[in-house]
């Protein structure tokens, strides 16, 4: 595979980690705000877990995005340590966020970091 495949796929599974976790937000601020309608009840769990975990995971993800990001633009100049950067986001992604939409950017981080750590060049 070339350098410029292993770019793109970290770099797309990036931007989809971001699309990602700003849905993960949006789902928490909305059971924040509409999922109690009296002061006294705590909000309804989102996918069985406590929203505010939700909430956290939320603001973990775009770092991992980010990251993934940094990974694929480090990898034009130095293929390793971008790849290294990108299977991280990716291995950590797929750990914590298997869950809640972070399939297709956790594969697509994992394949682009392995593809750029196998690259010959």
């Amino acid at each position: 595979m070339s350098k410029e495949t292993a770019i793109i796929l970290g770099v797309t599974g990036a931007f989809f980690g971001v699309a990602a976790s700003a849905s993960t937000l949006l789902v928490a601020a909305f059971n924040l705000r509409f999922g109690s309608r009296i002061i006294e009840y705590a909000p309804s769990p989102v996918f069985g877990i406590s929203t505010f975990i939700v909430l956290g995971f939320g603001l973990i993800a775009p770092a991992l995005s980010i990251l993934g990001i940094a990974g694929g633009n480090i990898a034009r100049t130095d293929m390793k340590k971008g790849g290294r950067l990108m299977l991280v986001s990716g291995i950590i992604g797929l750990d914590l966020f298997f869950w809640m939409w972070w399939i297709i950017p956790g594969a697509l981080l994992t394949v682009g970091g392995i593809l750029a750590i196998w690259d010959r060049d």
